[in-house]
């Protein structure tokens, strides 16, 4: 039996057709791109050897390290922060800033959460108290 047989033809069409669509699905990065940020304070540190991590105030043990990407505008204020001596690798800071929160891998390591900056509102050392209510 072959499957160029005119028969099959109609059917084979209608399948390819379906598969492709004219209609395309946003990836997850642009549903991300167009989330409204969110404001979230707490401790971020960056190591060479585990990348960046964020620990929100108020947060649940169990979801307590998120991974940090920096993107846009936020990428010079991190570097500016650096260069200021606000952020020394290895050390925690208490940072302020506007971000996304992604689930289940959609950035960052291993499916875990990750916070998608776009804003440094504000950096500083950390100190007792940096997690109640401001």
């Amino acid at each position: 039996m072959s499957l160029l047989r005119p028969s099959f033809l109609p059917a084979a069409v209608a399948a390819l057709l379906s598969l492709g669509g004219c209609a395309t699905r946003p990836s997850s990065l642009d549903v991300l791109n167009a989330t409204p940020a969110q404001e979230y304070r707490g401790h971020y540190t960056r190591t060479q050897a585990d990348g960046s991590w964020f620990r929100p105030c108020g947060a649940a043990a169990a979801d307590s390290a998120w991974w940090v990407t920096v993107t846009g505008g936020a990428v010079a204020q991190i570097d500016e922060a650096r260069r200021a001596g606000q952020l020394v690798d290895g050390r925690p800071s208490f940072v302020h800033w506007r971000a996304v929160l992604t689930r289940g891998g959609e950035v960052g390591p291993r499916g875990r959460t990750a916070l998608l900056v776009r804003e440094v509102v504000a950096v500083r050392a950390t100190a007792p108290g940096d997690c109640a209510t401001p």
